[in-house]
């Protein structure tokens, strides 16, 4: 892989350190993002071990820096997204800044950009202006829409498109109205299919085809996530409404409260349905055998088994319905998740003592690779926090990094 930018800034605070960076260990990425979908996609390489460097307005930097609690400039949404890179501060509105981001690509095997649409372009930092001094360069569009179709110019965002992707609308009470997903579903999955898409793209330069471009749309990503309801509506015809805490296609399988509290449970397969019936006790709707005579007779078959579950506790289920070998768990709050410990034992709340912040939990990596580290190594930077030391791995001396500060290209001085 390049490694023009190799050794380019540096700890960013005191997490772990490895000799192993991870399975993109030696891949460099650099990324013009803001929000959430492209950064995202950077973390999640940054994880596997790639080093990524951040191109932020200088002052300014990505907008999320000031949303939600945390220190200065660093907010937890901010956090969350930007382990593991390093920030430098340059002014795209001047040629010189934009020579810079040139070169940064120049030394980078991936570009990873989620400006409005055209934006790169008129930057001078498309695919096309990009790829003349990097063949092998792999270049990742995020975009509201994508940069097909008539919506591609259109402004999107998460909750936007979470509606006008339809996702909305299957989700909330049933009966209800839609609500919005607890989570940014559309800019979470629009970054993780990027990233497929740049392993995917890697993949060619390993084998001697060349970089080239990919393209996401959270819009896309949405859509995607709508899965067998487009089936079966193609299908039938049917439109369906929000679905609660059931599952659209299975009975039972969805949440249910206890006597202290709230599970999910589900029965799998038909053949298990009578050990379920025995253990939690509901013998009244025993006779209901199938999945497609649990659905058609729903409401008598939930209620029958809420009815049971409720005389005891939540442990209580738990115990019964695991040691019977039934999928059950309970609801949990946020602080039950940091608190849980298999959550720890995978490695996913990893707790680190921030100078500015105390100590804060990062969201850890989700994939596990027996062979490699995916931890985080560094907090997520200050704004600016590496510009010098990049521009001087790039090959800047104090004459050229005074002349960039004069042509306004970075900061008179850095945060």
């Amino acid at each position: 892989m390049n490694d023009a930018n190799a050794g380019a800034g540096g700890d960013a605070g005191t997490g772990p350190e490895s000799g192993d960076r991870g399975p993109l260990g030696d891949l460099n990425v650099v990324e013009l993002t803001v929000h959430r979908a492209g950064p995202f996609c950077g973390a999640l390489l940054a994880d596997l071990g790639a080093e990524v460097v951040k191109i932020e307005r200088p002052g300014v930097g990505d907008p999320t820096r000031v949303q939600g609690p945390g220190p200065e400039n660093r907010s937890g949404y901010f956090m969350a997204n930007n382990r593991n890179k390093q920030s430098v501060e340059l002014d795209l509105k001047s040629e010189a800044g934009r020579e810079v981001a040139r070169e940064l690509v120049a030394g980078a095997d991936v570009f990873v950009e989620n400006m409005g649409y055209g934006v790169a372009d008129r930057l001078g930092l498309g695919y096309e202006d990009l790829r003349t001094g990097n063949p092998d360069l792999v270049y990742a569009s995020v975009k509201g829409y994508g940069e097909t179709g008539p919506l591609r110019e259109k402004k999107g965002m998460d909750l936007v498109l979470q509606a006008e992707g339809g996702i909305m609308s299957v989700t909330g009470p049933e009966g209800g109205d839609p609500v919005k997903v607890g989570q940014a579903i559309g800019d979470l999955t629009a970054g993780m299919f990027a990233t497929v898409g740049v392993l995917a793209r890697l993949q060619e330069v390993a084998a001697g085809d060349g970089g080239g471009k990919l393209g996401v749309g959270l819009f896309d990503a949405v859509v995607s996530m709508m899965n067998e309801y487009l089936t079966f509506y193609s299908m039938n015809r049917e439109v369906p409404g929000p679905q609660g805490t059931s599952h659209q296609s299975m009975v039972p399988y969805q949440l249910f409260e206890t006597d202290d509290g709230y599970l999910v449970t589900a029965v799998p397969a038909d053949d298990r349905w009578d050990e379920f019936v025995d253990v939690v006790g509901c013998e009244s709707v025993r006779e209901y055998g199938t999945n497609a005579e649990r659905v058609e007779n729903e409401t008598e078959v939930v209620a029958a088994i809420q009815a049971e579950l409720a005389t005891e506790s939540t442990e209580h289920w738990q115990d019964a319905l695991e040691n019977a070998g039934f999928p059950v768990g309970p609801l949990n709050d946020v602080a039950d998740v940091v608190g849980h410990e298999q959550a720890e034992a995978r490695g996913l709340v990893p707790t680190f003592e921030d100078p500015d912040a105390g100590e804060i939990v990062l969201p850890g990596h989700p994939v596990n690779f027996p062979d490699h580290s995916t931890e985080i190594r560094t907090l997520p930077p200050s704004l600016g926090e590496h510009t010098e030391a990049i521009l001087r791995a790039l090959g800047h001396d104090d004459a050229s990094i005074a002349e960039l500060r004069e042509a306004g290209a970075i900061p008179d001085s850095e945060a």
